[in-house]
């Protein structure tokens, strides 16, 4: 009986949102207000679905239901993805209701929305190849219509034309490298190879990865539901795709493609971020740098944390996108009330105290999570990157408040727990990832060097948001120059 509950709840998932889509398209342009709240609720459902079958899995049964290249399965990155891709569906539907509300185009966001979900849905459960791509391809063109629900602005013509092209070449990618698999299912050597260079190429225009990264930027005169949709969910589907189709992907030319456009994207985005004045365009060029450190950590084996670091990446995102109103609000009331640090006799004492935040933010994490980290999880290494960088970054946000040997005191009393507690985290949720992943690789020579030398040039590349004139002014000015992509147009909405 249980696993028949189950099944019920893994076909909800996929046919509720769908059903929706399909009202939403017929009905939309009559009940706008009464199908975005539809959508909503259908996806706050998936998410408790999500939630049973997760519970199901922990049990010990994995549901399946289908037969052939439209199996559907829901083993433990599918439990975690379902969840994802609901709850961020949830709140940015939710959030729409007010948004768009008396808005004669909220019909067309339901439509859009609830296809997205659906198929991310198809695309995270299946088993197979071609069910991979049909949910893979129809969630690009639910992505293409949402940015198109404003298509009166030009800038947000631009975007779906710019996102378009990108999508349409890493289809035809993905879709080669199926055909060719499905044709010749033994294949090796340079077929193989093709084919996995294929599927890399498709990965790195759906997350916006160099030489495919001037859609994301284009994209932001959507309204902002349909932002963070994009961003927290849509663009990782990228590194998902290298996940589920690692058999197929894992050849050492490909592996070597994901690690240069990964670094190279990382190294871009994260720099035209700290230069960008605009909140939404740093956000795009953080998300950009995000997704290059997932393609990144796929090209080094290292599975786990590119799917752990997607999760906390997709709700993250969200967040901030749906809070951006808030954040510019609160930039302008202190726009409104002028303060200069220097000028209150703190100049100093503050310039001291960040002269140790990021070795104390580093010391610190260093001597709370590395003895504890196993020597045979490169995953969970990988994500120290991150604990380092938190820490560092907290450390000092807390002593421009709090200048002063009291307030790294008080610093280190916070951190080291965090810094416990979030390995804690990383690792059981790794454990309950690992029968779903690949092998993972162990530490290599390969893999400490590019993470060394990308933590490096991303700690010289944030100086020169902090400092000014001579060199720093150049580096500051081509950055920004290389992070502008010109539009017909700099309209926007809301």
């Amino acid at each position: 009986m249980l696993s028949g509950i189950a099944q019920a709840a893994l076909a909800t998932t996929v046919l509720a949102p769908l059903t929706a889509a399909l009202l939403a398209a017929l009905l939309g342009a009559r009940w706008p207000e009464q199908l975005v709240r539809l959508g909503a609720a259908i996806a706050c459902i998936g998410f408790l679905a999500g939630v049973g079958l997760t519970a199901v899995l922990l049990s010990g049964t994995e549901t399946v239901i289908g037969t052939g290249v439209f199996s559907l399965q829901v083993d433990p990155v599918a439990a975690i993805m379902v969840l994802l891709i609901f709850g961020v569906s949830a709140v940015a539907q939710t959030y729409a209701v007010r948004y768009l509300a008396g808005d004669r185009r909220g019909g067309w966001f339901a439509a859009g929305a609830s296809l997205l979900t659906a198929s991310s849905a198809v695309m995270v459960t299946a088993t197979a190849p071609v069910g991979i791509g049909v949910g893979w391809t129809g969630a690009g063109i639910a992505l293409c219509a949402l940015l198109a629900t404003y298509w009166h602005l030009p800038a947000a013509r631009d975007g779906v034309r710019r996102t378009a092209l990108a999508f349409v070449i890493g289809d035809v990618a993905l879709w080669s490298a199926i055909g060719l698999v499905t044709l010749d299912a033994s294949a090796d050597g340079i077929v193989a190879a093709v084919a996995a260079v294929l599927i890399v190429t498709a990965a790195l225009s759906r997350s916006a990865q160099i030489p495919f990264h001037r859609w994301l930027p284009a994209t932001l005169a959507a309204p902002t539901p349909v932002s963070a949709l994009l961003h927290a969910g849509a663009v990782n589907a990228g590194a998902l795709l290298l996940v589920r189709l690692h058999p197929v992907y894992d050849t050492a030319v490909a592996g070597a493609l994901a690690i240069m456009a990964g670094t190279a994207t990382l190294l871009y985005g994260a720099a035209v971020m700290l230069v960008k004045p605009d909140v939404k365009g740093a956000l795009a060029h953080s998300t950009m740098a995000q997704m290059g450190f997932m393609i990144l950590t796929c090209g080094l084996g290292l599975w786990a944390a590119a799917v752990i670091h997607l999760v906390a990446h997709g709700f993250y995102k969200a967040t901030l996108f749906l809070s951006s109103g808030s954040a510019i609000a609160g930039l302008r009331r202190d726009a409104a009330v002028p303060h200069d640090i220097a000028a209150d006799g703190r100049g100093r004492t503050l310039a001291r105290s960040l002269s140790v935040a990021l070795p104390t933010g580093a010391l610190l994490t260093a001597l709370a999570v590395i003895p504890a980290a196993p020597a045979d999880h490169a995953a969970e290494y990988a994500l120290l990157i991150f604990a380092w960088v938190t820490g560092a970054a907290a450390t000092w946000g807390w002593l421009r408040r709090r200048p002063g040997l009291g307030g790294v005191a008080i610093a280190a009393s916070f951190l080291v727990p965090a810094a416990v507690a979030y390995l804690g985290l990383i690792r059981a949720v790794g454990h309950f990832l690992e029968p779903a992943l690949p092998a993972p690789a162990g530490p290599s020579t390969t893999a400490w060097v590019v993470v060394a030398a990308t933590v490096t040039l991303l700690t010289a590349v944030a100086t020169i948001r902090y400092r000014s004139g001579g060199l720093h002014g150049a580096i500051y000015t081509r950055v920004l120059a290389a992070g502008h992509v010109p539009t017909t147009t700099t309209g926007d909405h809301r």
